[in-house]
C-alpha cells in the first residue's frame, strides 16, 4: 500500500478535536494500567503518523503533522530534577507519573522520530516548532546519556547511540557526538567479547538492532567514528540473521531471547525479501483487521543484505549443520549462555543451555514444514502458572543435533508474568496450577500417543521422567487446545496454594526431547540421578545438571 493510501485509510481513526490518531490499547502486560481494548492515542504511533504526513509533504498534511507533533511534545517530562526527565508516556491518556512503571526507552523511541523530523523535514515545519523539537530532542538525548544503558541491552544500546549521535550534530553538541561514538564502539567490543548479541536470535530485536544501524547511517553525516562502527555492526548483524534463517520455513531458528509472536511477522519477511531480492514467503496469512486499522510507518531507508550472505537465504549449502555459539559471557563458564541450533533442509531446532520462561523467551524452539497449509509446524517449550507464562521457573539444557535433555529448577530472583516488574516482595507466589509444557502448533498436529506429537513428516517425542515439586510427585499428561497438541509435566494442580520461592523449595523435573522422522523409532529413555543438592539427567552422550533447590537466575 502506497503512503497516500495508508494515510487515507487512517482518516476514520483521526480525532480532529484532539489532533491525535487513535487505536485500541494492546500491551504486553506491564508499564501501563490502561486495559486492552480501550480506545487510546499512542505517542509512538502519532509521531510515526506525523512523519508519514511530512513525507507526503502537502500543505494540509504538514499542518496536521505539526498539530499532531505538538500534542505529543506536550507529554514529555521536562523537569530536570525528575528521574523521568526527557521521556514520554506510551499513551496520551496516561501521563508518565501514572504508568506502572514508566518506560525509559521512550526517550529513545520518540527521540528517534524527532531526529527524522529535524534532519529530513525541517523545511516543512515552522521555526517555532523546530525550536520546540530541538528542545525536546535535547531533553531526550540527555535522558539517554544519564541512563547510559549497558551494552547487554542490545537494541536500546544501539538506538541510544543513534539518537545521541544525530542529536549531537543537529544541536551542534560535541559531547553528545563523542558519547554516541564511544557508546557504539563499546558495544562492538563488548559483543565481540561475548560471542554474539546478548539479545540473541530475537525475531523482534535483532531486526530493531539492524534498523538502528541503518538509522545511524541515514541520519548521521559527519561523525566518522560512529559511522564506521555502524557499518561494521550492520554487517555483523546480517551475519547473525543469516546463520539461523531457515529457507524452507522462512523462520528464524531457536533458541530466542525475546519474541512477541510464534512466527516471523509480515514486516520482517518483507524486509528480508526486499534486502535479499529473493522470493521469500510469509509463513502465516495476516489476520483480518477488526475495528481501528493499526498504523505503521517506517522512515528508515533499508540497505541491501551483504552480497556474500544472500545465498544463505535461498537455500542450505550442506545436508545438516549444528551451530554452537556463546551469547552471554559470565565469569563462571557454567553461568554463560550458549546456544545450539541444528539445521537441515527440512528442520531447524535450537536450544539454550540455561534460561527462564519469561513470556518473551523461547528456550527450546523448532520449525519444520507441516503436512497441510502454508504454516510450518512450530514446537516450543513453556512453563505455565495458572495458564500464563511464568518467569520464575528456569531450565538447563544440553543438545546434540535433534535431541535435547532438560532439568528444571525454580528461581528466587525473577518475577511472575514479567522477569522483574511483578515479583512479590516476599517471593511468595499464589497459584492453582504449575506445568512445564511442550506444545506443537500446526494445522495437522496430532497426538500419536501420550508422549508423541506428530505433524507432517516429523514427530516430537517427549521422554518425561518421574519427578517431584515441593515434596509432591509430578504427573505427566497430554491434550489438545485449538490448533495445538501438548505434553506436559504437571507440578501442581489443585486448590489455590501459596509457595515461597526460596532455597528451601525443591524441584526435580527432567527428561529428554527428540524430533524424528515420523516413522523412526524413539531412543531409549534418559536416566535421572540425584546427587546431593543437585540432580543430573543423562541421555547417551548428553548430560545436564541442575540444583534441586530454588536458586538465583543470575
Amino acid at each position: 500500500m502506497i503512503l497516500r493510501e495508508m494515510l487515507a485509510a487512517q482518516e476514520k481513526n483521526f480525532n480532529p478535536r484532539k489532533n491525535r490518531l487513535e487505536e485500541f490499547a494492546h500491551s504486553p502486560g506491564y508499564h501501563t494500567r490502561i486495559p486492552d481494548g480501550t480506545r487510546i492515542s499512542s505517542t509512538m504511533t502519532n509521531i510515526l503518523y506525523a512523519l508519514a504526513l511530512l513525507e507526503l509533504g502537502g500543505e494540509r498534511e504538514c499542518e496536521r503533522a505539526a498539530a499532531v507533533t505538538r500534542e505529543v511534545l506536550k507529554l514529555q517530562v521536562t523537569d530536570p530534577y525528575d528521574p523521568a526527565f526527557g521521556i514520554w508516556p506510551w499513551f496520551c491518556e496516561e501521563p508518565v507519573p501514572e504508568m506502572a512503571p514508566p518506560d525509559w526507552n521512550w526517550a529513545d523511541f520518540i527521540g528517534a522520530g524527532l531526529c527524522h523530523m529535524l534532519r529530513e523535514h525541517r523545511e516543512r515545519l515552522d521555526r517555532e516548532l523546530v525550536d520546540e523539537l530541538k528542545q525536546a530532542l535535547e531533553r531526550a538525548a540527555w535522558s539517554i546519556f544519564r541512563r547510559n544503558v549497558r551494552p547487554d541491552y542490545t537494541n536500546i544500546a544501539i538506538m541510544g547511540a543513534a539518537v545521541t549521535g544525530c542529536a549531537g550534530e543537529i544541536l551542534n553538541n560535541p559531547l553528545l557526538s563523542e558519547y554516541a561514538a564511544s557508546r557504539l564502539a563499546t558495544f562492538l567490543r563488548y559483543t565481540a567479547d561475548q560471542g554474539g548479541l546478548n539479545e540473541y536470535n530475537s525475531p523482534t530485536y535483532t531486526f530493531v538492532a539492524l534498523r538502528e544501524t541503518e538509522r545511524i547511517l541515514q541520519l548521521v553525516h559527519s561523525n566518522a567514528k560512529l559511522l564506521d562502527s555502524a557499518r561494521k555492526l550492520h554487517a555483523f548483524i546480517w551475519g547473525e540473521i543469516a546463520k539461523r534463517f531457515h529457507p524452507a520455513t522462512c523462520q528464524l531458528g531457536g533458541a530466542q531471547s525475546r519474541a512477541y509472536a510464534e512466527y516471523l511477522p509480515e514486516g520482517i519477511v518483507d524486509l528480508l525479501r526486499n534486502a535479499t531480492e529473493l522470493p521469500l514467503h510469509r509463513a502465516v496469512p495476516e489476520a483480518k483487521e477488526t475495528g481501528l486499522l493499526a498504523f505503521s510507518y517506517d522512515p528508515i531507508h533499508h540497505l541491501p543484505c551483504p552480497e556474500e550472505l544472500r545465498g544463505r537465504f535461498a537455500g542450505l549449502s550442506q545436508p545438516e549443520e549444528e551451530i554452537r555459539q556463546r551469547y552471554v559471557k559470565r565469569p563462571k563458564p557454567e553461568m554463560s549462555f550458549e546456544g545450539t541450533t541444528y539445521i537441515t533442509p527440512e528442520l531447524i531446532f535450537g536450544s539454550i543451555n540455561r534460561e527462564c520462561f519469561w513470556t518473551q523467551r523461547r528456550p527450546l524452539l523448532g520449525y519444520w514444514q507441516s503436512g497441510e497449509g502454508e504454516r510450518p509446524a512450530m514446537f516450543r517449550m513453556r512453563f505455565f502458572k495458572d495458564g500464563k507464562d511464568f518467569s520464575s521457573a528456569g531450565v538447563r539444557m544440553a543438545q546434540s543435533k535433534n535431541r535435547v535433555v532438560f532439568a528444571l529448577a525454580m528461581l528466587t530472583d525473577r518475577g511472575d508474568w514479567h522477569i522483574g516488574l511483578d515479583r512479590p516482595a516476599d517471593n511468595k507466589f499464589t497459584f492453582s496450577s504449575l506445568a512445564l509444557r511442550f506444545e506443537l502448533a500446526a494445522d495437522d498436529a496430532e497426538l500419536a500417543d501420550s508422549r508423541t506429537m506428530v505433524s507432517g513428516g516429523h514427530k516430537v517425542v517427549v521422554h518425561g521422567l518421574p519427578g517431584t515439586f515441593d515434596s509432591r510427585p509430578i504427573q505427566w499428561r497430554s491434550g489438545r487446545e485449538s490448533d495445538r497438541v501438548w505434553v506436559e509435566a504437571s507440578l501442581y494442580d489443585g486448590p489455590e496454594t501459596h509457595v515461597v520461592f526460596d532455597e528451601t523449595l525443591r524441584t526435580i523435573v527432567g527428561g529428554g526431547v527428540e524430533i524424528l522422522p515420523a516413522g523412526a523409532v524413539p531412543s531409549a529413555e534418559p536416566q535421572l540421578v540425584e546427587e546431593g543438592d543437585s540432580y543430573q539427567v543423562r541421555w547417551g552422550e548428553l548430560a545436564v545438571c541442575n540444583c534441586v533447590h530454588a536458586l538465583p537466575y543470575e
